[in-house]
């Protein structure tokens, strides 16, 4: 008689070696974000033209996920990974692995808010204008949001600002683009790719760099653990940060203080960076092969 589970097990591993993980992983990445990007873009631009602003969170979370999380975990059925082995649920974060993590993305704050003093050094004056014009109407769209002050509205910023993204983003692109790219590519390329196109696909120029790095550090976290617990996790720290800034202050571009010394704000920019690279080390020597 057939040994059916041998055959399965052969026919699964056929469908690993020959299955398009690459277009898989880029094409419905990409897919999955340009729906919620058009369809959740659609509904908040229409409550900005009508003046429902009241509701723009509401539409925010609700997009996230009816438009990003539901079709990445329907369009998971559709690997031969399967739903566990690209939500990366076989893996075991270590204790050493979570306070490194959370360090890790301390340091990348300070590196962030820093780079963009240093960063607003050598903009062309011809363009300054336009750079300031976007990186205000960024803010500008991230206050009407996320912000308001008072208790209520920031549970409703961290729940649309910082929750709903971290588990919706690292389950598309830690989860189905960087597992899948995996497949073809080194872990290296594939962490370094995912975070490029996580920082570009935001659409925020004035924070381009921070982004790709904390892209890139979320996908490191996420290789080293087998897991998307950890980067998770670090996610909603960092967007909560933002969140509680905004909230509480009118001054949320996280920058350093104006007049700060190029030689001060390149010593931090340095010291942040240098402790997510120290953070991520950390983490990886903790993996553990299967």
């Amino acid at each position: 008689m057939t040994d059916f589970s041998q055959q399965d097990e052969e026919e699964r591993t056929f469908s690993k070696k020959y299955f398009n993980h690459l277009a898989y992983g880029l094409g419905g990445a990409l897919g999955i974000f340009f729906l919620y990007e058009i369809l959740g873009g659609g509904l908040a631009s229409i409550l900005l033209l009508t003046q429902s602003k009241e509701w723009l969170w509401l539409i925010q979370g609700i997009g996230q996920i009816a438009f990003m999380l539901v079709p990445t975990l329907i369009a998971m059925k559709y690997s031969p990974l399967g739903k566990r082995e690209l939500l990366r649920l076989e893996g075991n974060t270590t204790a050493m692995q979570w306070i490194a993590g959370i360090s890790g993305i301390l340091a990348i704050q300070l590196f962030a808010g820093s780079f963009s003093t240093i960063q607003n050094q050598f903009i062309p004056e011809s363009i300054m204008p336009l750079f300031e014009e976007l990186k205000n109407q960024m803010e500008k769209i991230y206050t009407e949001i996320l912000g308001g002050g008072g208790t209520l509205n920031m549970i409703k910023g961290l729940a649309i600002g910082a929750f709903i993204p971290a588990v919706s983003e690292e389950v598309l692109f830690r989860g189905m683009m960087q597992r899948s790219l995996e497949q073809n590519w080194s872990p290296k390329r594939a962490i370094i790719w995912t975070g490029v196109i996580f920082g570009l696909i935001h659409f925020n120029p004035t924070d381009v760099v921070s982004l790709v790095v904390i892209g890139m550090y979320l996908g490191v976290l996420a290789y080293a653990t087998r897991s998307l617990a950890l980067p998770i996790t670090v996610h909603f720290l960092n967007n909560a940060i933002a969140v509680v800034a905004i909230n509480l202050s009118q001054n949320n571009t996280g920058e350093l203080p104006d007049g700060t010394q190029a030689w001060i704000a390149a010593l931090i920019c340095t010291t942040g960076l240098a402790g997510a690279i120290l953070a991520a080390m950390v983490v990886m020597r903790q993996r553990v092969e299967k």
